[in-house]
């Protein structure tokens, strides 16, 4: 099992799963979409989900897949929410 997987993201979101709105359109309640992509490392552990897309939606310039839920610990007392352009297989298998 790997300690660790990359993945690239394109700014953070707020919303709960499965992201969609009535019509069963991508929907996130809030969004912060960064003008450069970031490859980041995260931990391959218990307290990082990573949960699909309904469908791709437009973040950043960039068609997203997937959602990387990271779990408050330590100092930070919030958990995030990063968008990335790959779909939930592919992070799965990377994580391990």
């Amino acid at each position: 099992m790997a300690v660790a997987f990359n993945a690239r993201v394109y700014g953070t979101i707020n919303g709960s799963p499965p992201y969609t709105d009535a019509n069963g359109a991508t929907s996130f309640s809030r969004v912060n979409d960064w003008n450069y992509p970031a490859l980041m490392s995260f931990p391959a552990g218990a307290g990082v989900q990573i949960s699909p897309l309904p469908n791709g939606t437009l973040v950043g310039g960039a068609y997203v897949y997937s959602v990387i839920q990271v779990a408050p610990s330590g100092l930070n007392v919030h958990g995030e929410q990063y968008v990335s352009d790959s779909s939930a297989a592919t992070l799965a298998t990377a994580r391990g």
